[in-house]
């Protein structure tokens, strides 16, 4: 399963990516939201971990941005935005799912791993 992972945060991408890859994943990172929707446009994902609190954009309005492309991959929506509100508007906008940070490695592989798959892939 190949995931795109929108991080800003150097240290916070590099361990998401580790830990994943260590449960058999294969992650791309993108530090903004441009580079997360050119990623998007060209690469085929199978899903994407997307933290809201980004440089130059706001990860809601890459959501918005591939969903109008009609991007159907699941998409986690992981951020240390922890209201209700904040949680809703992000499921509203077309999240799969939404982890707050800080979180655990293993509920995060563990929520990767349930998000919806297309038919036939495997992970």
């Amino acid at each position: 399963m190949r995931l795109l992972v929108v991080e800003d945060e150097a240290r916070i991408a590099e361990l998401v990516r580790s830990g994943l890859m260590r449960a058999g994943f294969a992650v791309d990172i993108a530090a903004t939201a441009g580079d997360a929707v050119a990623a998007l446009e060209v690469t085929g994902y199978d899903a994407a971990i997307l933290d809201l609190g980004l440089p130059v954009g706001d990860g809601r309005d890459v959501l918005a941005q591939a969903r109008r492309a009609g991007q159907t991959i699941p998409f986690l929506l992981l951020t240390a935005r922890d209201t209700v509100d904040d949680r809703v508007l992000g499921l509203n906008a077309g999240a799969d799912d939404y982890l707050i940070k800080p979180f655990a490695m293993d509920e995060l592989v563990a929520r990767t791993k349930a998000l919806p798959r297309r038919p036939g892939l495997a992970l």
